[in-house]
């Protein structure tokens, strides 16, 4: 406690230098919706699924608006972890669209339909319930909302870390829109463009189109190829309907389509190369594998279509919702994770899947008196998920490689959970309000495997029998409560403080990727309960907006998933609720605007995470590894040493600085920014193998925007990770390293009408 005590004064002191020094710079404007004159403004959040002030709200949440976005260089979803306290994040292995989240400790690596993410990320309230397309291009953002903690009751699908909320925008009732394109490193290209066509004053409508290309950023010295590069485009159509006063019909489609793959490679002289012998003109297991996979070349082919309705009627003192959203998910991919140098690459997975979701919400938000408002709803939502997949483990004999075709197998999975949630807040007082809500879920999943006919499979061909014959069983039914308590009092207009405990959940699933039934082990749900107490304050005249919150996090049945050799040479993959887990900190977010014009912002988290209270196979684990025996070491979560290791992708401090300045020039306006973000040593595996920690990382970015102050046009320049500081963002056992991205620059041309 002594250090985090120390690193805690440390830090509180760093911030407050910050906030003086105009040297860290960056943020345009830290409100999604300025509702006020103050020189802050009022950030309006839905974090509570109703309009609040983000400073009424009891929950730990950072906002973003589409100016921030810009300003802070997050143009997708894998930058947003670098600027909200205590989240981490990284592209997962193989796959380039797909991120790994970590709010507190609580996240997961593995993107395969059975398991379940506990960070959500929402679109317009839709649930996006596969992780393995997470990682996507922002347009048509109307702000972004990340909430920390367990969501259990408003946002309740399995966000037991937290929730990533994204909100579009809407049909605007004049007609305009912009343009924009713009060039950088790796010969990338980008473009976007969108307009508002109003038909009539009942009838509004927008439509947005975005693409990219660039070359990869690592060098193939078996191919000559560049890979880890990325190619995509994406379309949205939108329109507002207002038939009557009372009611707003809002219905919008986009499909978006993705190519990016996420090779490991290896740090030379401060360049990256790759091996592997994959490639995107051949298609290497054509003869080893058995369906249409086969004639897949390196690629990760995501094509996604999402449909959204949300028809909204004003009542007497409510607001009724009928929220619809459909997500139609192709994903084709072949990848090595082994970066092997022969044409089959060294352990190549091939993948062929389909993933649909339906989900049907009916909300209902208002008040019943001045003291008694309330949030209530009724949830459903259904998946039905196909994944056609294969493993080739290529043997490298010296000279030649011999690949193993190690399974080749259908995975069918659905899943159907209605859910019933009410939320209601008294305030017996002007200054006092509480807080008392709960979701109740009723979940059910079922599992099938059915192996493809493959005369080259070395490994042993199993199905849904054998996995019933091992006693695994093929459905699952999971009943929970998720209840939700707060207290908010304010001894001042502009000081609100609060407490709060929070009861989350995240299913259960199977370990799919099992290479025999006996091991296709089924894993319960993580259960957690989050306890916080904090502030919000604005300061000096409303020029400084404060806030903080402490949190502890007690999770019992921790989902920790694995991936390892073994000692016979055989690549396993194993979740299991193996332990519980703790996590205790502190979060805390600043703005200040001291002039005109100058915006600047600090974000600090401190935690302290760790697992407890193994179970009796983690535990003989452990005694094994003590006595000698090197294959129960640095494996699962015991460590080289056979004790418990520290959790994975839990920084003990984190910290991000910086702001903008608008300078006048004449009739013109020029605006520097700057970022800056710290995570301390980590590690990015599970065992606590020497080779998987990270060390203390700096990133930098910057730009510089020039535009009239009236005019329609901008220029901007601007570099990401500036000083070029490579490092390991995720890796794969046993050792193959998956590095962030290297220094970038872009020029943007901009055109509003």
């Amino acid at each position: 406690m002594g250090r985090l005590d120390f690193c805690l004064r440390t830090t509180i002191s760093a911030l407050s230098l910050t906030l003086i020094s105009p040297a860290w710079a960056q943020s345009t404007n830290d409100a999604p919706q300025a509702t006020d004159d103050s020189p802050l403004g009022e950030i309006v959040v839905t974090a509570q699924r109703r309009q609040q002030s983000l400073q009424d709200v009891p929950i730990a949440v950072s906002a973003f608006s589409g100016e921030d976005l810009a300003a802070k260089q997050i143009r997708t979803t894998i930058d947003i972890p670098r600027l909200v306290p205590n989240m981490v994040g990284a592209t997962n292995v193989g796959i380039g669209s797909a991120n790994t989240y970590f709010i507190r400790g609580l996240g997961n690596t593995e993107s395969i339909a059975t398991f379940d993410p506990p960070v959500g990320t929402y679109v317009d309230d839709i649930y996006v319930s596969r992780q393995n397309a997470n990682n996507f291009a922002f347009f048509d953002v109307d702000r972004i909302e990340v909430l920390r903690g367990p969501q259990g009751t408003l946002f309740g699908r399995n966000t037991t870390g937290g929730a990533i909320n994204v909100i579009l925008k809407k049909p605007a009732d004049t007609l305009g829109g912009y343009v924009e394109a713009g060039y950088g490193a790796f010969d990338r290209w980008v473009g976007r463009a969108s307009v508002d066509i109003p038909i009539n004053e009942k009838i509004l409508s927008k439509f947005s189109v975005f693409g990219s290309r660039s070359d990869g950023y690592v060098r193939n010295l078996t191919t000559g190829e560049r890979n880890n590069g990325a190619e995509g485009y994406g379309v949205r159509g939108a329109l507002r309907f207002l038939p009557t006063d009372n009611i707003t019909w809002d219905v919008s489609a986009d499909f978006i389509r993705d190519d990016s793959v996420n090779l490991p490679s290896t740090l030379i002289g401060g360049k990256l190369f790759s091996n592997t012998g994959l490639n995107t003109n051949m298609a290497p297991l054509a003869t080893l594998v058995a369906g249409r996979k086969a004639n897949f070349v390196l690629q990760n082919i995501t094509k996604n279509l999402s449909i959204t309705s949300n028809l909204e009627i004003q009542l007497n003192g409510a607001t009724l919702s009928f929220i619809t959203g459909y997500r139609d998910l192709n994903q084709d991919y072949l990848s090595d994770l082994f970066d092997g140098r022969y044409a089959t690459g060294g352990f190549a997975i091939v993948n062929a899947g389909r993933f649909k979701q339906f989900s049907q919400e009916v909300k209902i938000d208002g008040s019943v008196s001045d003291t008694l408002q309330y949030t209530a709803g009724l949830f459903y939502i259904h998946e039905d998920n196909t994944t056609d997949f294969a493993d080739v483990f290529t043997l490298d004999l010296g000279t030649f490689g011999v690949p193993l075709v190690l399974a080749d197998r259908v995975l069918g999975n659905k899943t159907s959970a209605p859910a019933a949630y009410a939320q209601f807040n008294y305030k017996p007082t002007d200054s006092l309000t509480v807080t008392i809500g709960a979701r109740y879920t009723s979940e059910k999943k079922t599992v099938s495997v059915a192996a493809n006919p493959n005369p080259a499979l070395f490994g042993v061909p199993y199905g849904s029998a054998d996995i019933q014959a091992a006693g695994i069983p093929l459905r699952d039914r999971t009943n929970q409560l998720t209840p939700r308590v707060a207290i908010e009092y304010r001894p001042a207009q502009d000081t609100m403080l609060f407490a709060s405990a929070t009861r989350g959940f995240r299913s259960g699933g199977w370990n799919a990727r099992a290479l025999s039934a006996e091991n296709f082990l089924q894993f319960g749900p993580e259960k957690v309960w989050s306890y916080e107490a904090g502030f919000r304050t604005e300061l000096f005249d409303r020029t400084l907006r404060l806030n903080a919150t402490a949190f502890y996090t007690d999770v019992n049945g921790f989902q920790v998933p694995l991936g390892f050799v073994d000692s016979t040479g055989a690549i396993n993959f194993v979740t299991q609720n193996g332990s519980d887990f703790r996590n205790y900190g502190l979060e805390a977010e600043a703005v200040w605007v001291p002039v005109t014009g100058l915006s600047l912002f600090a974000n600090m988290g401190l935690q302290r995470a760790k697992y407890l209270n193994p179970d009796a196979t983690i535990v003989a684990q452990q005694t094994s590894c003590r006595s000698g025996v090197a294959a129960s070491c640095g494996q699962g979560i015991v460590d080289p040493q056979g004790n418990l290791a520290v959790p994975q992708r839990t920084p003990r401090f984190s910290l991000a600085v910086g702001g903008t300045y608008d300078a006048m020039i004449g009739d013109y306006i020029m605006t520097p920014a700057t970022n800056a973000t710290y995570q301390s040593r980590n590690t990015v595996g599970s065992a606590g193998v020497p080779g998987d920690f990270v060390d203390g990382e700096w990133l930098v970015g910057a730009s510089l925007t020039f535009k009239p102050q009236d005019g329609p046009w901008k220029i901007a320049v601007e570099c990401a990770n500036c000083f070029d500081n490579n490092f390991v963002a995720s890796n794969f056992p046993p050792g193959f390293a998956f590095y962030n991205m290297p220094q970038t620059w872009q020029v943007t041309l901009g055109y509003t009408f």
